[in-house]
């Protein structure tokens, strides 16, 4: 499942997002989810991608960043 699609699941702002991932700025999340083609897109570092496999109980995982489903 995309970042995106778990925030919008669960009701989520991109602030809440980052308060519980423990990101200080909302548009670092964001560029987490943007859309694959997007040319601000982010992939999260590797201790962000453990916080979110955690936060997410694993529906989120880091080959969700990599792999494009369209």
């Amino acid at each position: 499942m995309l970042l995106n699609e778990y925030r919008l699941k669960k009701g989520w702002h991109y602030t809440d997002l980052a308060r519980l991932v423990g990101v200080k700025h909302a548009t670092i999340v964001r560029r987490w989810c943007l859309p694959f083609d997007d040319k601000d897109r982010l992939i999260p570092r590797q201790d962000n991608m453990d916080k979110i496999i955690v936060l997410t109980n694993g529906e989120v995982m880091p080959n969700d960043f990599y792999m494009r489903r369209d």
